[in-house]
């Protein structure tokens, strides 16, 4: 009896901290219901700088991610898969843009495309700053650190012995990656991808810095509250929290529709091969 008593005292206490935990999280949202006010949300949804910078952030966001799946995946799976001199060192420069202030990111960014750069004497037809690639640049930086953890994180988690198997039947190296390791590795690479669209729907500190012109979202709800108080943010806010909710929900779908065991998938298609 003493000792269900303390089970159920156990499980009591992690219930109240989780609900502490959620409620952290959810209030917030509440909350802002107090600042709703339905006419200036009526004006400004309509207002076409809002429209743009929410198009923008979708856009930019958008190719961020595509640019960071082309360099994020081969990345993640060299830091996954293979050893070499200085792999450690490697591993910390990727999360450097996760470590230090968005702000510091931004002014590392500068540093490299200001007008006087090297970049700017070579392309000096190329806008870097104040520009969509510059909003592209500041958001590829700080958001690809969530993409690379999160895939390198699912290649560890992939049977190597599937992989070897796969080369022993005659597989080459590029077939077992696409065949094997990255279907197996799907599900946490979808979640990189999920985080790093996210991240850089949201970014600030580097676009300001780098291209505060155009506004994104983000900089649209931080320039509407600093004229016009929370009152005036609310509707770019919820146009924020709309989009991530839709992209969540859609993940979950994607997420449903994949629940197969990719390990099955992949032993499948070794048999397969095995019996040709």
């Amino acid at each position: 009896m003493t000792k269900y008593n303390h089970l159920f005292g156990f499980k009591l206490l992690i219930c109240f901290i989780s609900a502490m935990g959620i409620l952290y999280i959810l209030y917030p949202f509440v909350s802002i219901v107090t600042f709703f006010d339905p006419q200036i949300f009526a004006v400004t949804i309509q207002d076409s700088q809002v429209q743009t910078a929410f198009l923008l952030s979708i856009c930019t966001a958008s190719i961020s991610t595509a640019l960071i799946i082309l360099f994020g995946l081969p990345l993640s799976y060299v830091l996954s898969r293979f050893d070499f001199p200085g792999k450690p060192v490697l591993h910390m420069v990727v999360i450097i843009p996760l470590i230090i202030p968005p702000l510091a990111s931004g002014a590392l960014l500068l540093g490299v495309f200001n007008p006087s750069s090297v970049f700017n004497k070579i392309f000096p037809d190329i806008e870097f700053t104040q520009s969509i690639l510059g909003v592209i640049i500041a958001q590829t930086y700080v958001a690809s650190p969530f993409l690379i953890l999160a895939s390198m994180s699912a290649f560890d988690s992939v049977d190597k012995s599937l992989e070897n198997m796969a080369r022993v039947l005659g597989r080459k190296n590029w077939q077992v990656f696409f065949e094997i390791s990255l279907p197996l590795a799907k599900k946490g690479i979808l979640v990189g991808i999920l985080m790093s669209w996210i991240r850089a729907i949201g970014e600030l500190g580097a676009t300001m810095m780098l291209a505060y012109n155009p506004h994104t979202i983000s900089i649209q709800i931080y320039e509407d509250n600093a004229l016009g108080g929370l009152t005036q943010a609310i509707p770019s806010i919820l146009l924020s929290i709309t989009l991530s909710a839709i992209l969540i929900l859609l993940y979950s779908v994607i997420m449903k529709k994949t629940n197969r065991n990719p390990n099955e998938k992949s032993i499948i298609k070794l048999e397969r091969f095995w019996g040709r």
